[in-house]
């Protein structure tokens, strides 16, 4: 059967691709990023799993009526040009899947979460033109928690959007003691066709060059002088493969580390960038590194577009630094820690800069200006990295309330990870922390680009410099 243009269930032609998703396609692609996962952990949620699988989909079709993006697909035109398509219907059995947390590979619950986020991570999206670029697993936990893994395609979201989608599901569970129908938001006693859940009527976001109109590409800074660490030199090998490690920072280690920061007039992202350079300057033969820190856009957005952190769309940039031996040298082991505040000091200045520029000065833009992505980006194969590494830092999740109006379920830990960058930084640090909770903090990095040595060294030293802190006075 053949449909009709005009015909309710013919997908709906949406804007075309901005810039800087055109430029997320085309690494997808190649096979240089899969893609970006949170997962989270929803416990007092015994009536939830009562009520499982079933419960899982209502949660999902609450989620897809909130966010657009999740009904879209990428098309293109005849010359090539890729736009944004909605679907009338979306099939979450086709999308989410289940399991038991203690069938995953591992002893413990952390070795689990690194072997799921590293095969999920691994894997990118097939029939992209056809079927929605995200997908999710629930996996039952205990007999009151589960956790649920969603995986998305970096075009139709920054890591924001999945703190946007796991906010949706948790207001959804939260909601399932009052028995909502989240298709049409009024109490229900019939079970819900999850074959075939509606599409959100809402409009897409517009991308981030129309979002920012007035934004540019900054002036270069001139390099530090020394040699630049930034691992093997870039290169396409096939399969590129990603791989995790991961350090849990305890919630009351958090909490003494926060202190710390506001004593010291910084921040966690500002020291964690500071403590991951003084790590790795201390461990390979260079003289300097550089690292680029993810910076979220929606902040300078004009309010009335209505973009906050509780919306999907890919609205981020980076702000870069250099760092150079001579910073962390210290005459004595006394001076360690008042060096990391200064690096640190220095960093929040940064931030600060980049944030009263109100999105003028915009790294990312430098894309807009190239036709061809894929060969731009394959152009580059046998060149240095630019970047030792790169950092993006979620922050806290808030908690939500939990009162008898809107049931037990809370989210209590944040598992954040992503796929690694073929032609990015030697490695990414994804971080992300639930309000009260613990911080886990996820390296990822390209076979064969770091060295075991290397890596391993860094996450022991970023760990045994955050206990120091945490621990100190």
């Amino acid at each position: 059967m053949h449909l009709k243009e005009g015909s309710p269930d013919m997908p709906k032609r949406e804007r075309k691709l901005g810039f800087y998703e055109r430029f997320r396609v085309s690494l997808h692609d190649l096979g240089y990023h899969n893609n970006v996962s949170i997962i989270a952990r929803y416990s007092n949620s015994t009536k939830i799993l009562d009520s499982w699988p079933q419960s899982i989909f209502r949660g999902f079709s609450c989620a897809i009526q909130k966010h657009p993006e999740l009904s879209t697909i990428v098309a293109r035109d005849e010359d090539g040009t890729p736009y944004f398509q909605r679907l009338s219907t979306v099939d979450l059995k086709q999308l989410v899947t289940f399991k038991n947390l203690k069938d995953i590979e591992g002893e413990e619950v952390d070795t689990k979460l690194i072997a799921l986020s590293t095969s999920e991570n691994n894997r990118g999206f097939e029939n992209t033109s056809t079927t929605p670029s995200w997908r999710a697993i629930a996996l039952r936990e205990s007999s009151d928690s589960f956790r649920i893994a969603f995986m998305w395609h970096h075009v139709i979201g920054d890591g924001r959007s999945g703190l946007a989608v796991h906010r949706s599901l948790l207001e959804a569970f939260q909601l399932f003691e009052d028995d909502i129908d989240c298709k049409s938001n009024r109490p229900t006693t019939t079970s819900l066709d999850f074959t075939h859940v509606p599409s959100s009527t809402k409009p897409l976001f517009t991308s981030m060059e129309h979002m920012l109109p007035n934004s540019f590409t900054p002036a270069a800074t001139s390099p530090l002088q020394g040699l630049k660490w930034a691992g093997k030199f870039y290169n396409d090998r096939s399969p590129i493969l990603t791989e995790l490690g991961h350090i849990r920072v305890s919630a009351n280690s958090v909490q003494r580390i926060i202190a710390q920061c506001r004593r010291h007039g910084t921040t966690m992202t500002a020291l964690l960038q500071a403590i991951v350079a003084k790590t790795l300057l201390d461990r390979v033969p260079y003289d300097r590194i550089r690292t680029a820190v993810a910076v979220s856009l929606r902040r300078f957005f004009d309010p009335t577009f209505g973009i906050d952190d509780s919306v999907m769309g890919l609205w981020i940039s980076t702000y870069t630094t250099e760092f150079h031996q001579t910073e962390f040298r210290y005459q004595n082991a006394a001076d360690e820690l008042d060096g990391l505040w200064r690096v640190s000091q220095q960093n929040t200045a940064q931030i600060n800069g980049v944030i009263a520029n109100s999105g003028k000065d915009v790294e990312i833009m430098s894309l807009m200006g190239v036709n061809d992505y894929s060969a731009a980006v394959k152009s580059r194969v046998g060149q240095p990295r630019d970047n030792s590494f790169g950092l993006t830092n979620l922050g806290v999740f808030g908690a939500v309330s939990t009162g008898r109006n809107t049931g037990g379920v809370i989210l209590d830990d944040m598992f954040f990870s992503q796929s690694c960058h073929a032609n990015g930084a030697a490695f990414q640090i994804c971080i992300v922390t639930v309000q009260g909770g613990d911080m886990n903090i996820v390296f990822n990095w390209q076979e064969g680009v770091v060295s075991q040595e290397e890596i391993g060294g860094v996450m022991g030293g970023v760990g045994d410099l955050m206990r120091q802190i945490a621990s100190s006075e």
